[in-house]
């Protein structure tokens, strides 16, 4: 089954709707802090699909809205421009994940989204993109499991039960692993450089970069809660953590807070 990172990614990417270019272009347009409302509401809808899911998001019990949303610069003014982006660049993976009814599917969409709360908390920075990349780091393992469903789901099975190494068993497989698989699929969508290093280099021991360190925050407490499993249970047994992710695994309300928070963003996609 060995195959190059990018051969992977191009069959991933042939299933898979490509990340929607308004959610790409969103990201970039809210790290600018002198944008303007109208110019981020004008982006959303212009994918009519993305900016639905969005105003259903919005108008979800999540948020608790007395009054319905019902436009997208009305969302904005609502839920706040922060908010709103999170909202939409959910939506655009939501709308474009395949099998959603597997049990693989509904472990690894939990998963992501708690990395992408997590790795937000987490982050250090001022305007960046910690949920986005959070929300992203395990888009690697979505293309090893549409390329080879059954080999994969077993695979990660076998690496959980055995104690192994996880990506180090992805690359025997397949001659790449989920991280490395990650930032190829996200070049290909175009995301920020940024973003890609980040998720590329989220099991990587001190990765150098602020934002891949939120994200292997992310990642591991996500795992921790026991939302999916992203190749961090080797360190979640041995209890090697760093003092960031120590602070955050050791806070059992911030986490019960979190999974709640999942479980908001999960049916409010329903």
């Amino acid at each position: 089954m060995g195959m190059p990172a990018g051969v992977v990614a191009s069959h991933f990417l042939k299933r898979l709707p490509a990340f929607s270019p308004v959610a790409v272009r969103l990201m970039s347009l809210v790290a600018d802090e002198n944008v303007s409302l109208k110019e981020v509401a004008k982006l959303i809808t212009l994918d009519p699909v993305l900016s639905g899911e969005t105003l259903r998001m919005a108008n979800s019990g999540l948020y608790g809205r007395r009054q319905p949303v019902q436009s997208v610069l009305h969302a904005i003014a609502m839920v706040g421009l922060h908010r709103l982006t999170r909202l939409a660049v959910t939506a655009a993976l939501w709308r474009g994940m395949p099998n959603r009814t597997s049990s693989f599917m509904k472990a690894w969409w939990r998963h992501s989204v708690a990395a992408a709360l997590i790795a937000e908390h987490s982050s250090r920075l001022g305007i960046d993109y910690a949920y986005t990349a959070g929300l992203l780091h395990g888009v690697g393992q979505l293309a090893l499991f549409e390329h080879a469903p059954q080999d994969y789901i077993r695979l990660l099975n076998d690496a959980v039960s055995s104690n192994l190494d996880l990506q180090e068993s992805e690359r025997a497989a397949f001659g790449t692993d989920h991280a490395e698989l990650a930032g190829v699929v996200l070049e290909a969508w175009a995301l920020p450089e940024v973003v890609q290093d980040a998720v590329a280099l989220h099991h990587w021991p001190n990765p150098g970069s602020e934002l891949a360190d939120a994200v292997q925050i992310g990642c591991l407490a996500a795992e921790h809660i026991g939302f999916g499993a992203c190749g961090c249970h080797r360190q979640l047994a041995a209890e090697d953590f760093s003092t960031p992710v120590a602070s955050v695994i050791g806070n059992k309300h911030l986490l019960e807070v979190f999974a709640v928070e999942v479980n908001g963003i999960e049916c409010s996609l329903m």
